[in-house]
């Protein structure tokens, strides 16, 4: 049964359906894992599944469902949690934005539908996780995938490169190009294919290097974003097996007294919802889908971490674990922007950001023919390693990755930085990300009115640094403190720098070299490498991609779940969100998470 998501909101559930109910499966979070989780385990009518969502249903949000429309900012749909200063860029307090309601942060997020480098995935086996590897992933990247193809003249007009072999037909979520691409980002791609970096032809099939257009997660039919609550929750509402309920801010698992065993037996979830506090019960297992951020906060207010964490705060240990919170990664990026030539030629999307009358312009232009800014393609990217950028940075980096490994006392980041040095020296393996887009990135050096702008950001994906999170209360109300220890390790600057350097090189090089007018930012003050350096830790941002704190490894080596996502010292409770990455994956996690969430619904079912 297809629902309108327009009338969703009479399918979900109410607190007299949940409330001191038992289910067999209880997931404490309604985000893209959770409600992935939550259509296939309710596919058997015999079980019965709740979902606890702390946010709203937000599914007929035109915020959400309108490409460009962000709703980053917005407490309604974002956590907005904060970091604890960071000493290695100027003690900034950064923001980090996630997804607050159904579909989570695939709510929330740029619609960017990428899939990893197949090492990325073949390197979770590697550190101990059997069954976990490209060729089983990418069965269930496509189990999860619609892909509404170009057509041909499409394909040809605006460099759409695809291979069906690699995509699925049958699947929930829509993915496809948006209607066009535009010119300024098609001379950003021919001047990569000038300076050695090829065209890619369909990175989904594991091979990351190259430049290409990025698919979107986008529903071609109604031009609006395909994500979670819409693509698996929707279609599946009205079963009787499956509960939702939004504004369940969860708070801690409750466990079994029976200590016969020795792994603690959960027996459901506490929960705050409308200020009062209630309980679920779940007959055969909790899983915690609450993402990278929410996930160690939810396990250590249950008791499940450090006890050096734990007790401080009052907080029985159920399980001595200290891993959760641990092994923190995340993507972070910096940029160039360039000021276009005055021509009629090129097209920018500065207008609809700083024009609210264009941008009013343009959102009824796309709601009514599916045309204007908000039709075109976020932008171009590219995958490469670092030595086709500068063949001597990526020579000194490995060099100190080696001599840092051989001083590593903790043999599971020695074994996670040889994995990364591996991938340093393969040159089919790509280390850097540039991302271009047809906008300014303002910061102190404000774009200038009626001008027109084009940036490139410089993305760091494989990070040596390692952060942490952890709570500061016993109260689910309380933000944890967030400490990704950025660019700690001196390699994780020099990968920036050098990548900065190369993107205010295209100036040099044609097409490129016709269409700019001048650099905005950096901007020539920054001369030298330590102005590079000083001009990074200003305009460093996350791109909220953070992975490994409930890290999937043995418990030996800092592990919070094993291969089958189930919580070391428990009988029935897992983990399924991105923070069971133990070692980050170069690209953007969407389709990751979609991937992780299908297999792990078959692993709870016995199927794997």
């Amino acid at each position: 049964m297809e629902t309108n998501p327009q009338t969703i909101s009479n399918l979900t559930a109410s607190i007299e359906d949940v409330a001191a109910q038992a289910f067999d499966y209880v997931i404490a979070g309604g985000g893209t894992a959770g409600l992935v989780l939550a259509a296939r385990l309710s596919e058997d009518p015999n079980v019965t599944v709740c979902v606890l969502e702390a946010g709203g249903n937000n599914l007929d949000e035109l915020e959400i469902l309108i490409p460009y429309r962000m709703s980053l900012g917005n407490p309604k749909v974002d956590w907005l949690f904060q970091t604890v200063p960071q000493p290695h860029v100027n003690n900034q307090v950064a923001t980090w934005s996630r997804g607050k309601g159904l579909g989570g942060s695939s709510a929330l997020n740029l619609w960017l539908y990428q899939r990893p480098d197949a090492s990325d995935i073949d390197a979770i086996g590697r550190l101990g996780n059997p069954g976990w590897n490209w060729r089983r992933f990418l069965e269930y990247a496509k189990k999860s995938e619609k892909f509404q193809p170009p057509t041909p003249e499409e394909a040809e007009n605006h460099k759409f490169r695809t291979n069906p072999e690699f995509h699925g037909a049958d699947g929930p979520l829509r993915t496809g190009f948006f209607a066009s691409t535009a010119e300024c980002c098609l001379v950003f791609q021919k001047t990569l294919n000038n300076l050695d970096i090829k065209m890619q032809n369909d990175h989904m099939g594991g091979k990351l290097c190259g430049t290409f257009i990025d698919l979107a997660t986008i529903d071609k039919e109604t031009g609006g974003r395909s994500y979670a609550a819409n693509a698996y929750y929707a279609p599946n509402a009205s079963r009787p097996n499956l509960r939702v309920l939004t504004g369940a801010l969860v708070h801690k698992l409750i466990f079994s007294s029976d200590k016969s065993s020795e792994d603690v037996k959960a027996t459901g979830i506490d929960f705050r919802y409308n200020g009062q506090t209630f309980e679920v019960q779940a007959r055969k297992e909790v899983i915690v889908s609450a993402g990278a951020l929410k996930s160690p906060q939810v396990l250590e207010l249950s008791g499940v971490g450090d006890p050096k964490v734990l007790k401080p705060l009052g907080i029985e240990v159920h399980v001595d674990l200290p891993g959760v919170g641990a092994n923190m990664q995340d993507h972070s990026r910096t940029h160039a922007t360039f000021e276009l030539q005055d021509s009629e030629r090129w097209v920018s999307r500065d207008a609809t950001m700083f024009n609210p009358d264009v941008a009013a312009e343009q959102l009824a232009l796309y709601r009514d023919k599916g045309q204007g800014l908000l039709s075109v393609s976020r932008g171009v990217v590219a995958f490469t390693p670092l030595k086709a950028l500068s063949p001597k940075a990526a020579e000194d980096i490995i060099a100190s990755v080696e001599a840092k490994i051989q001083g590593q006392d903790d043999p599971s980041l020695r074994e996670q930085w040889m994995l990364q040095l591996d991938a340093l020296k393969d040159d089919d393996v790509p280390d850097c990300e540039l991302f271009a887009s047809m906008c300014s990135i303002p910061m102190s050096d404000l774009p200038v009115p009626n001008k027109k702008y084009f940036s490139v950001a410089a993305i760091s994906n494989h990070p040596l640094s390692r952060g942490n999170i952890h709570i500061i209360s016993n109260s689910p109300d309380d933000q944890p403190a967030i400490n990704p220890h950025t660019l700690e390790q001196e390699e994780d600057m020099i990968m920036l720098v050098e990548m900065l350097k190369f993107i205010r090189r295209l100036p040099e090089t044609e097409p490129f070299k016709s269409m700019v007018a001048g650099e905005l930012s950096p901007g020539d003050g920054c001369v030298t490498d330590e102005d590079l350096r000083a001009y990074i830790k200003k305009s460093l941002g996350t791109v909220w991609h953070t992975a490994g704190t409930c890290s999937m490894l043995p418990r030996s080596k800092g592990g919070v779940v094993d291969s089958k996502l189930k919580v070391y010292g428990t009988a029935n409770v897992r983990v399924v969100d991105l923070s069971v990455i133990p070692l980050h994956i170069m690209a953007h996690p969407q389709a990751t998470v979609y991937a992780l969430a299908e297999q792990a619904a078959d692993i709870i079912k016995g199927v794997i």
